[in-house]
């Protein structure tokens, strides 16, 4: 696979993945919009999705 196809496929999986990663943004910049920190459940949360979304882009 050369560059371009690889570069493809990252932007392809990065589009895919677009709207879980900005729900998962939003998730955090609640709390903080609210002036509190994320509670331990909002991190887990966010971290599994963001692990989620890192894999499915690495898998490309």
């Amino acid at each position: 696979m050369n560059y371009t196809q690889i570069a493809i496929s990252a932007v392809e999986a990065l589009v895919q993945n677009g709207p879980t990663i900005v729900e998962d943004i939003t998730a955090l910049l609640r709390p903080i919009k609210e002036g509190r920190e994320p509670t331990a459940d909002e991190w887990a949360f966010a971290r599994q999705q963001l692990d989620a979304a890192n894999e499915a882009v690495q898998a490309t």
